[in-house]
C-alpha cells in the first residue's frame, strides 16, 4: 500500500515541476561559477581562488615562496591552499543550493537538506 493516493497523481503537472526544478539548478549552477572564494596560506606566500562550483580559477604564488627554492614546502603550500580553497567552495555551495531549493516544491520546503 502506498502512503498516498495515485488516482490524484497528475503526471503532466509532475513532468512541469521537474521542468522546473532542472531549469532553475541550471540558473544555480551559473551563479554558483560566478561567486568566488580566496584563501591564502604560509602567511601569503599562496594565494587560490575558486568558484562555489568547485573549480580552481587562479594559483598565485609569491616570489618569496619561489625564492625558498623548497620544491617539498612549496607543494605542502598549494595543496593546503587548493584543499582550503576547495573546502571553503564547497560549503558556499552547499548554502548557496540550500536557499535556492527552498520553496521549490510546495510542502516539502526545499530540495536538500
Amino acid at each position: 500500500m502506498l502512503p498516498f493516493d495515485l488516482s490524484k497523481f497528475d503526471i503532466g503537472q509532475a513532468m512541469d515541476m521537474v521542468k522546473k526544478v532542472q531549469a532553475r539548478m541550471a540558473e544555480v549552477e551559473t551563479m554558483l561559477r560566478r561567486i568566488e572564494i580566496e584563501t591564502e596560506v604560509g602567511g601569503g606566500m599562496v594565494s587560490v581562488r575558486a568558484n562555489a562550483a568547485g573549480e580552481i580559477i587562479a594559483l598565485t604564488i609569491s616570489a618569496e615562496a619561489i625564492a625558498m627554492q623548497d620544491a617539498a614546502v612549496l607543494g605542502s603550500l598549494v595543496l593546503s591552499g587548493v584543499n582550503q580553497a576547495l573546502t571553503l567552495a564547497r560549503e558556499r555551495r552547499e548554502e548557496e543550493q540550500r536557499k535556492a531549493s527552498m520553496g521549490m516544491i510546495p510542502g516539502l520546503g526545499g530540495l536538500l537538506p
